[in-house]
C-alpha cells in the first residue's frame, strides 16, 4: 500500500512538473516570437524620429524647377491635390512644400510610434518587466521629441536642435540598451 501512494505521489508531481514546464515553453514561445516584432517596429520608429528630427533636412529646390519639372516632382509624390494646388499658385514655393513635406513627415514618423506603442501594449505582457518599462520610455521620449519638433515649427524658431539632442543623449543610448536586452533575451531561450 505504501508503495502505491508512492507511485500516485510521483505521478502527481510529474503531471505538476509537466505542466509548469509546458506553461514555461509557451511563455517563451511567445516572447520569442513577440520580441523580434517589437524590435522590428522600434527600429522603424526610432530611425524615422532620427530622420525626422535630424537638424539636417533636404527637400528639392523647387524655386529652380520649371513647370514640367515642377509637374513630374508634385506627380511623384503622395501630396493631395489641393496640396499641389497649393504649391503650384505659391509665391514662395519652397517655403511652401517644406511645410507640406514637413507635416506629411510628421505624419508618417507619428504612425511608426503608434504602431510601436500599440504593439507594447497589445503584447507588453510577454516583456520582461525592465524590458517594457524601457519600451514605455522610449516611445515616450519619441513622442515628446516630436512634440518638440512641431513647436519649433509652428513657432518658427531655430530648436530643432532640441528634439535632436533628445535623439542623441537619451533617446539613443535607450535604444542600443534595448537591442542589447533583446538579444541577450533571445539567446538565453536559444541555448535552453
Amino acid at each position: 500500500r505504501d508503495r502505491h501512494e508512492r507511485a500516485l505521489e510521483i505521478e502527481k508531481l510529474r503531471v505538476e512538473i509537466n505542466s509548469m514546464l509546458s506553461g514555461a515553453l509557451k511563455l517563451q514561445e511567445q516572447e520569442f516570437t513577440v520580441l523580434p516584432e517589437a524590435w522590428k517596429k522600434l527600429d522603424e520608429a526610432f530611425g524615422l524620429s532620427s530622420w525626422f528630427l535630424s537638424p539636417i533636412q533636404q527637400y528639392p529646390d523647387v524655386t529652380r524647377y520649371n513647370s514640367a519639372q515642377l509637374e513630374e516632382l508634385l506627380a511623384s509624390s503622395e501630396l493631395a491635390e489641393s496640396q499641389k494646388d497649393e504649391i503650384r499658385n505659391s509665391e514662395d514655393r519652397l517655403k511652401t512644400y517644406t511645410n507640406i513635406i514637413f507635416w506629411h513627415r510628421r505624419h508618417k514618423v507619428l504612425s511608426a510610434v503608434s504602431g510601436l506603442q500599440d504593439y507594447v501594449a497589445r503584447h507588453g505582457i510577454f516583456f520582461p518587466l525592465d524590458l517594457k518599462s524601457d519600451f514605455v520610455k522610449i516611445i515616450g521620449s519619441l513622442t515628446e521629441s516630436v512634440t518638440l519638433i512641431t513647436i519649433a515649427h509652428e513657432c518658427k524658431d531655430q530648436r530643432r536642435s532640441d528634439a535632436w539632442k533628445k535623439i542623441d543623449t537619451e533617446i539613443s543610448p535607450l535604444y542600443k540598451t534595448i537591442e542589447g536586452k533583446i538579444q541577450e533575451r533571445l539567446q538565453s531561450h536559444a541555448h535552453k
